[in-house]
């Protein structure tokens, strides 16, 4: 078996990143996907691959806290979180529901201080004397930036991404699209 990436040791072989990438080209508007030996097409393999990677690490973390772990629920994502998770994340979490789950159980015991709250209302207030800020709305905010930051330092430590693998943002890889 050829591995595309390790999560905790347990590998993620590279045909199902294949077989994920062959279920995306079957769908309805895959003639908008870039070509699969081009530079943007592999960079859409190592893509998947991230997608792929976010779910196991938030399955393992899932299984290694057990179900009866209790966390306050956190569900859809809004476009504001999609879009400052990233499309990876975003991608995941609309993918696997151990991903949601992950997250509520990372970040089920996040507070925020009553000054930091009251606060927001006073910079968020609105001409009618509301607020465009509820508590309920900055505590799922920064519950989605603290699993941001415990995804990334997860993966950090409990991923090996294989040559060809690479996330797309890698600087060092051969296919980065990102330039100066």
């Amino acid at each position: 078996m050829t591995a595309a990436a390790w999560v905790d040791g347990s590998a993620i072989a590279a045909a199902e990143v294949d077989e994920r990438l062959a279920r995306l080209r079957s769908r309805d508007g895959a003639s908008s996907l870039p070509v699969p030996d081009s530079r943007e097409g592999r960079q859409l393999r190592r893509w998947v691959a991230q997608v792929a990677v976010v779910e196991r690490v938030c399955e393992r973390e899932v299984a290694a806290r057990g179900e009866g772990a209790s966390a306050g629920a956190l569900g859809a994502l809004t476009k504001a979180d999609a879009a400052a998770l990233g499309s990876i994340v975003a991608a995941a979490w609309t993918n696997s529901p151990a991903v949601p789950r992950a997250a509520a159980l990372v970040t089920g015991d996040l507070t925020v201080a009553p000054e930091l709250l009251r606060r927001a209302a006073e910079l968020s207030a609105t001409d009618d004397g509301g607020t465009a800020w509820t508590a309920d709305a900055l505590i799922a905010s920064a519950r989605m930036e603290a699993f941001a930051r415990w995804l990334a330092h997860a993966t950090h430590e409990r991923v090996r991404l294989e040559e060809g693998f690479e996330h797309p943002g890698d600087a060092t890889q051969p296919d980065n699209l990102h330039e100066h």
